[in-house]
């Protein structure tokens, strides 16, 4: 069978990948080149390798200095990648490199990647019209959590919103940029499993007509909206700006005039006390450790009487048990992808027992009317009343 170098290419171009810019610096000019064919290679003693077509000046420049840096590039970061892909001029390219931080081995590192790695030239290999680097690792650092940039079947691509919230690093060192997650909560509040966990909780809550309720981290404000369909006034208040801004929006274009919503901590809530009938969570005491503060405020705020209303995942809530509960049900892509998202988050924050969230309720002055499982128990509906 003959050979056919676009077929292969084609083949080789279904193997999804993210994109650097491999850097280094000759005789105090400093060079770069976009890459996707880079790797990790060891971690005692930290190698990685990559890549580089022969003919690049480059690819001549490395092997002249010894040294080079991959900087993983962003997904706002596409500019960079073709620039240095050869789609801009030589000075367009040295312009970027010059605004650029120094390495130790004085290769450049572009302002904002997501992370770099600056490297010795430990090992070179024969790679047909390619060299193969493999570099020991000098220092490397990360930049502020987002995006990769990612380069698919000869275009570029990106992720669905839906990692964001279910990547671990994130959650478990409280770097998630929530102002990015905002597209991702809309359409996890408003469709499937989740939507409908809202509207029983609303219905097993009863807010009346007269009463005033406040959301605590309302996000995009769906539960705030449905409270606001049947009692007098309803308030949601986030922390995030994003989401107060985009739940404000679905209000007004609803033309549900008795919904407002403001930014605020949900531990420094900007009411009087007793100044309401029903409070409402969703969702949001997961992200603590300890509860006690945020229900504490939510008890000062309600009236003798008020009611509080939790939806929480249970301690049972993991990816395995979501993937095995959504295995008997007919959810489309973006919905169980968005509640795999729920599992992974809860999996790497705070799942509360039943008897330490109940213990916390009672703590803080609220006697439990109801407590409801749902979704084969992932999940918990919470009715407390202030004494």
């Amino acid at each position: 069978m003959l050979f056919d170098p676009a077929e292969f290419r084609k083949v080789l171009g279904q193997f999804a990948t993210g994109v650097t810019l491999v850097t280094t610096v000759q005789d105090g000019t400093p060079q770069a080149m976009t890459v996707n064919s880079f790797s990790a290679v060891s971690l005692d003693p930290p190698l990685v390798l990559f890549c580089a077509d022969r003919r690049s000046r480059t690819s001549a420049a490395i092997e002249a200095s010894g040294v080079f840096a991959v900087n993983i590039l962003r997904e706002q970061q596409r500019e960079f990648s073709d620039l240095f892909a050869g789609k801009g001029t030589d000075i367009d390219r040295q312009a970027v490199l010059t605004e650029a931080h120094v390495a130790e081995s004085g290769s450049p590192i572009l302002k904002d990647v997501l992370a770099f790695i600056d490297c010795k030239v430990e090992h070179t290999y024969d790679g047909g019209d390619h060299i193969i680097y493999v570099g020991r690792v000098l220092a490397s650092g990360r930049g502020e959590a987002g995006a990769p940039l990612l380069y698919y079947r000869g275009t570029y691509q990106a992720l669905d919103d839906v990692w964001r919230w279910r990547d671990r690093y994130a959650a478990r060192e409280q770097a998630t940029p929530f102002h990015e997650l905002v597209d991702f909560f809309d359409r996890m509040q408003a469709e499937g499993p989740y939507a409908t966990l809202i509207d029983e909780l609303v219905t097993l809550v009863d807010p009346g007509v007269e009463e005033r309720c406040l959301d605590l981290g309302c996000g995009t404000g769906r539960l705030t909206r449905e409270m606001g369909r049947r009692c007098h006034e309803s308030i949601g208040i986030d922390a995030t700006a994003a989401m107060v801004e985009r739940a404000a929006q679905r209000a007004k274009a609803l033309g549900l005039d008795n919904v407002t919503f403001r930014e605020a901590l949900a531990t420094r809530l900007p009411f009087p006390d007793a100044s309401f009938d029903v409070v409402t969570a969703s969702n949001l005491l997961l992200h603590l450790p300890e509860p006690g503060p945020v229900l504490a405020e939510a008890v000062r705020v309600l009236r003798p009487g008020g009611r509080l209303a939790l939806l929480e995942p249970a301690a049972t809530m993991s990816r395995a048990a979501m993937a095995g509960y959504l295995r008997g049900h007919r959810y489309n892509p973006s919905t169980a992808h968005a509640m795999l998202a729920w599992a992974d988050a809860a999996e790497v924050t705070y799942r509360h027992t039943e008897d330490k969230l109940g213990g916390e309720l009672s703590g803080a002055g609220l006697q439990v009317d109801r407590r409801e499982r749902r979704m084969n128990g992932l999940a918990l509906l919470w009715i407390a009343r202030k004494a």
